[in-house]
């Protein structure tokens, strides 16, 4: 297992990008930038706090030659701790994420469809006819590709998607998340050589990933805890969002690595275990520091879903960890 510190940040500034292709970013304009970062190493919030204060309410032209978002997410990387990676959002549809091997450019977008699962048992609520305002990211390599081309590959996509009955469309009469990921994956990859993966996100709380090989899909919850503040009996309090992220072959015939509901009932005893109660308590758990609670989950969900790959669990929007299970392939921090 590698647990790594998750830390979120955010600053406003202005900048001009007079090769943008975009004519409005050509002139001053302003962003509220987001940016998010993962380390192995200790002090990642304070070094990411550290590292975004002298570019907020700044004209960053006079700072950078060029402010892009690949230029600025290079910038933070230089100043946290070895190892780290960094996503930067100058908008919530466009990003760049990176480490010290490479970088990617996402584009975020969405569309709003009908569809049904045929192959579910009978009283499956997805086996009704209903729908979904689906969310999509699209990931590929930064060195290939700009923002621009992932905008366009998407347009004629979008068109045949959008208030569609998914069901209709060839290749998508079993349309679960990790088919319509794999579906798009095919689709996109003509016009995107550099296309890293495709992200479906069929809910809020629940989505899939397709990277032309592995299939990833994750669910989140959150629960309410109380956690010890010192040894002297004192507690403060988080509202908890858990990731549960799982790794692992598409069953077939179902279209699924595994229902996003069965991920939800296996959580379901640890679950009331963990909300409205004082994470001290609970047998076996060392502290109510969030590794900790991270790996108590981890080490008693895994017997029950051994496709878990790894736990996010975040405190607040800002801060968390991330527990990996497996190795041997890049995770997307999401």
């Amino acid at each position: 297992m590698t647990l790594s510190t998750l830390a979120t940040a955010r600053f406003e500034a202005a900048r001009r990008l007079p090769a943008s292709p975009d004519p409005r970013s050509q002139g001053l304009h302003g962003h509220g930038f987001r940016v998010c970062a993962s380390s192995p190493q200790p002090g990642l919030a304070e070094a990411l706090a550290a590292a975004v204060a002298p570019l907020d309410y700044t004209d960053l032209n006079t700072r950078f030659a060029r402010p892009d978002d690949r230029t600025l997410a290079e910038a933070l990387l230089r100043a946290l701790p070895q190892g780290s990676r960094v996503a930067l959002f100058g908008a919530p549809e466009h990003g760049v994420e990176l480490d010290a091997t490479e970088a990617l450019v996402s584009y975020r977008t969405e569309f709003e469809a009908a569809h049904c699962l045929p192959h579910v048992p009978p009283g499956h609520k997805c086996g009704r006819l209903h729908g979904h305002g689906f969310g999509i990211r699209l990931v590929a390599d930064a060195d290939r590709h700009a923002s621009a081309d992932l905008v366009a590959a998407w347009a004629p996509l979008f068109l045949q998607l959008n208030h569609r009955y998914l069901n209709d469309l060839p290749g998508l009469d079993n349309p679960t998340s990790e088919v319509m990921a794999r579906w798009l994956h095919a689709a996109l990859l003509p016009r995107l050589p550099g296309l890293r993966w495709v992200e479906v996100h069929e809910t809020r709380t629940a989505g899939s990933l397709f990277d032309g090989e592995h299939f990833l899909i994750w669910k989140e919850q959150r629960f309410e805890s109380a956690t010890p503040l010192d040894t002297e009996g004192r507690y403060t309090g988080h509202s908890y969002l858990v990731r549960l992220m799982l790794a692992g072959s598409l069953d077939e015939t179902m279209g699924w690595l595994l229902d996003f509901g069965d991920v939800k009932d296996r959580f379901k005893p640890l679950y009331r275990q963990l909300d409205h109660n004082p994470l001290d308590t609970l047998p076996g758990l060392r502290s109510g520091s969030t590794g900790d609670v991270a790996g108590w989950i981890a080490g008693r969900l895994a017997p029950q879903l051994p496709e878990l790959a790894r736990v996010d669990l975040m405190t607040s929007a800002r801060d968390g960890v991330s527990l990996c299970l497996a190795h041997g392939r890049p995770w997307p921090l999401l």
